[in-house]
Parts: structure tokens; sequence; C-alpha cells
């Protein structure tokens, strides 16, 4: 039922269109370095458990304001990690929905605060499988907050 959620949820923003967003002319290709640091709520342990990441990745948005993103890095404590997702542009603020595979969750992420070298974001994820699983690091989830630095941006028009 949580995975049918989730797909409704992505076709509609993919088939919705919002007056509220701004109109935008071409597409947009912006690469990133993100580091974020995050607290998670790990099933066997009584307090909250704090993690950082370092990633690399891209943002494209084509001329109706669609999202695709990913991005992949070095985190701790689980090494490594990645993010893919999709979603819409708000003038100045992107939402996405996507995964994380490892460790595994599903996320809502938003940018805000946009500027000439980079932006904050902030995401929550939650994990729909069992906390007990390696595959999810044991989280149950997590709030996390980063910083994006722009390394190359290909577009007429800024976000």
């Amino acid at each position: 039922m949580k995975k049918l959620l989730l797909l409704s949820l992505l076709v509609s923003l993919y088939c919705t269109k919002i007056r509220a967003q701004e109109i935008v002319s071409g597409k947009l290709k912006n690469s990133f370095i993100e580091w974020n640091i995050g607290i998670a709520h790990v099933s066997d342990l009584n307090f909250p458990f704090l993690g950082t990441s370092v990633m690399w990745g891209s943002t494209f948005i084509n001329e109706n304001n669609l999202v695709f993103e990913y991005e992949a890095g070095f985190a701790l404590p689980t090494l490594v990690t990645a993010k893919f997702g999709v979603g819409k542009k708000f003038k100045n603020t992107i939402v996405i929905m996507g995964i994380r595979p490892f460790p595994f969750n599903l996320y809502l992420q938003s940018s805000f605060s946009n500027n000439k070298n980079g932006y904050w974001i902030a995401s929550i994820e939650l994990n729909p499988l069992h906390s007990d699983s390696s595959f999810s690091f044991f989280s149950k989830g997590n709030i996390n907050f980063g910083y994006r630095w722009n390394i190359l941006r290909k577009s007429k028009t800024l976000f």
C-alpha cells in the first residue's frame, strides 16, 4: 500500500501543472558538491545517532520545471551512500521525492535560500522496511540539513 501511495504521488507531480511556478524556457543542468549532517533514529539505540556525508551530484530541470536529481558519495557511519529523486521546481524552491538505496530510505527534500554560489537543503527520510535490517543500517529514519556548492551550471536561466 505504501508503494502504491508513493507511486501515485510521483505520477501526480508529473501530471499536475501548478500555477505558482515561474516560467522557464529551456533546460538546466546543475552539478554540485553537497555536505550534509543529520540525525538518525536507530532501532537499537535510545538516543539520536549523528551522521554526515559528502556527495557529488547533478540536478536536471526541464522546460516544464520537472526535476530529476542523482548524487553519490561518502558517508559516516555507512561509508557510501547515494540518492535518486524526481520532483518539481516552484519559483526558487525545488521539492524532490526519492529513494536512497543504501542505507535504504524514502525521502522528501526541499531546497531554499538560493544564491549564486549554492543553496541550502533539508530532507526527511523514512525506512519503509523493518528497521532491524542491515540493508537500512538499522535506521527507522533521519532528518538531514546540508549545503550545496554549485560547480557547473549549463542554462540560459538560473534557479
